[in-house]
């Protein structure tokens, strides 16, 4: 599908009219409709968590994100705010200095839900499991995993990876029960560690659990928790409006405005691990020049997307790397795109314009196809906006929205010229690990295409093989990417919640991993 100029019209327009008609019923009927909970204690009131992600099975691999942020099962290592690492299930690790053999001691006061003790049996049958699915530990090059005594582990490694811990806090690395597996290795009974157990799964919209007595860490306060799972964005809107025990993540942000105005509800917004780029085929004759790739990355207007899209003014996303990860951040210049001054940097570069103002070379038009997909609804808004803007400095572009897959496979067969999607750097609390597969000189999926840097992949080595914080380093390979521009960020990604203002703890993690259900109360 091209040229969406006109859906976005249709969807700007769809989206007032559901401002003016649902919000002005809302108005009158909300406070009508919403009571603070009504309850002896913290624990008489249930709570209902809804969000647009469906839970496909009990397998790790497929919904372990899920379990995860519901606090039903746990990873060896977990990660603060500011994606520094620390302890979870394991209690501490160390690595030889080669950094290919890692050893993990497990805490000694933990349980699952069905009583037995954890031990390091259980997590080498469910890395073991885990690493014959498509999970994080595939990249992590894992010869052996091996018990030493009952809370200790031991993995060793193909080589060196620093940044190994990391991968153990991912969502598919979570620890079950032995008891949790059959005999094939697929998971029949979820069985965690988390201060929540499992009463009832009915897939793919809806988890039922309870607040675990012997949990290890700070126990849950709301003793019963619901989990729905619905797609459509403006459901979820009227469900925060709905009933007061409801708390509803990943709102549509042409709502945010509507939901700020109940004054039943508290709405919250935070900047993710998580940033909305482009990728270019940089060995497309338009995309060669590294100064074609820094001309169409200066016209955007990123503080207008932010505010506009995002709804959000620290959205604008000046380098590939969240704030959130701090060591990686540089100096880059802000400024106003002008339209005249960049579009002259192009003809210095050996573009002509034809007789309607746009740019042309040898002959031919500057013009590409963007592709993206609908499944992050702001991707098509933003592509659109990138149209127009674009043809400011005499750039025809066509936007194509199609399905997720349509990025890779144009990738891979070499037709994709530009992809416009949302890249996780928040997937391993180090981002090292998605920028060694990102750019990687042979090409990524969702990285760069045709592009290579020998300085970039010899600091990238670095930080895979060397112990230590090497800040310079980071920032080198930060500063490489921006000078470079075979990808390019355009906005962060914005989560947001909602909930009656008689829940008490609400917190973004803006990495992804949890909703901290334990921390709350009526």
């Amino acid at each position: 599908m091209r040229k969406v100029g006109l859906i976005a019209v249709l969807v700007a327009l769809a989206g007032m009219a559901w401002h003016f008609i649902a919000g002005a019923s809302t108005a009158t009927n909300s406070s009508a409709s919403m009571s603070t909970p009504q309850g002896n204690g913290d624990d008489q009131q249930d709570l209902i968590v809804v969000t647009p992600w469906e839970l496909t099975a009990m397998d790790p691999s497929k919904s372990g994100f899920i379990f995860q942020r519901l606090q039903i099962a746990e990873t060896l290592v977990d990660a603060k705010q500011n994606a520094e690492l620390q302890p979870m299930l394991a209690q501490s690790w160390s690595s030889n200095d080669k950094g290919d053999v890692w050893t993990f001691v497990l805490r000694d006061d933990v349980v699952f839900h069905d009583g037995s003790p954890l031990t390091a049996d259980d997590v080498v049958k469910s890395l073991q499991v885990a690493l014959t699915k498509p999970t994080a530990l595939e990249s992590a090059a894992i010869l052996n995993i091996k018990a030493i005594d009952s809370k200790t582990v031991e993995i060793t490694l193909d080589k060196p990876l620093m940044s190994f811990p990391a991968y153990l806090a991912h969502a598919t690395s979570i620890i079950l029960a032995s008891a949790s597996f059959d005999e094939n290795n697929e998971v029949t009974k979820l069985l965690g560690t988390g201060p929540y157990y499992v009463t009832k799964f009915e897939p793919p919209q809806k988890i039922e659990q309870k607040a675990f007595a012997d949990y290890w860490g700070e126990k849950a306060k709301i003793q019963d928790i619901t989990y729905l799972a619905n797609s459509r964005s403006e459901t979820r809107t009227l469900l925060a409006q709905s009933k007061p025990n409801y708390l509803v993540f990943t709102l549509d942000s042409a709502s945010l405005t509507r939901l700020q105005q109940d004054p039943n509800l508290q709405v919250q917004s935070k900047s993710l691990a998580r940033t909305i780029e482009y990728k270019v085929n940089a060995d497309n004759p338009l995309f060669r020049d590294v100064a074609v790739r820094q001309a169409l990355s200066d016209a955007i207007d990123r503080q207008g997307l932010a505010r506009s899209v995002m709804h959000a003014e620290n959205a604008a996303a000046a380098q590939i790397l969240p704030p959130i990860f701090k060591d990686w951040q540089i100096k880059t210049p802000t400024q106003t795109p002008d339209p005249a001054a960049i579009k002259q940097r192009l003809l210095d570069a050996g573009f002509t314009v034809d007789s309607n103002g746009m740019l042309q070379k040898n002959g031919k038009p500057f013009k590409f196809t963007l592709r993206t997909f609908s499944d992050r609804p702001e991707l098509p808004i933003i592509a659109t906006a990138l149209q127009a803007q674009w043809k400011k400095i005499g750039v025809d572009v066509d936007v194509s929205v199609g399905n997720f897959s349509d990025i890779p496979a144009g990738h891979q067969d070499g037709t994709l010229e530009m992809g416009l999607y949302a890249r996780n750097y928040g997937m391993t609390p180090d981002p090292v690990g998605s920028l060694i597969e990102d750019f990687d000189p042979n090409g990524s999926d969702w990285g760069v295409m045709n592009w290579q840097n020998a300085a970039l992949s010899k600091d990238l080595l670095t930080l895979e093989t060397t112990k230590g914080n090497d800040v310079a380093t980071k920032k080198r390979v930060s500063q490489i990417i921006f000078d470079e521009r075979p990808v390019v960020p355009v906005v962060y990604y914005q989560q947001n919640a909602a909930a009656h203002k008689s829940l008490k703890g609400l917190e973004i993690d803006g990495l992804e991993r949890n909703f901290y259900l334990n921390k709350l109360s009526w």
